[in-house]
C-alpha cells in the first residue's frame, strides 16, 4: 500500500477546465468502480493549487492507468494546465478516519 500526494498549480485561465475535467473523471471512476485504489482531488484556498491524493493497495497495479478518462485528464494536467512542475510526495499514514477506506 502506498499513498502519494501531488500538488498541481494550475494556470489561472485553465482552472475551470481542470475542475470540469476532474468532475468528468470522477464520474467515470464512479461508473467503473475500480478496485484497489482510493483517489481524491482537492483545491486549496488560492484557487489555483490542486492536491491530488492516491492510495494504492498494490503499487504494481494502478487500475486508473487503464481508464481512458484518467489518461486524458492526466495528459491535460501535465501538458496544458499546470503553471509549475507537478510536485509529488510519498506519504505515510499515521491515522485516518474514513479517508482512505
Amino acid at each position: 500500500m502506498s499513498i502519494r500526494m501531488f500538488r498541481a498549480k494550475i494556470k489561472e485561465d485553465k482552472v475551470e477546465t481542470a475542475e470540469k475535467a476532474a468532475k468528468e473523471l470522477f464520474a467515470a471512476i464512479e461508473e467503473a468502480k475500480p478496485e484497489g485504489v482510493r483517489y481524491s482531488w482537492c483545491k486549496l484556498p488560492d484557487g489555483q493549487t490542486f492536491v491530488l491524493v492516491v492510495d494504492l493497495e498494490d503499487d504494481e497495479k494502478n487500475p486508473l492507468l487503464t481508464m481512458p478518462a484518467f489518461q486524458e485528464t492526466m495528459n491535460g494536467l501535465k501538458n496544458e494546465w499546470i503553471s509549475e512542475p507537478l510536485q509529488a510526495e510519498m506519504m505515510t499514514q499515521v491515522g485516518t478516519y474514513r479517508l482512505f477506506y
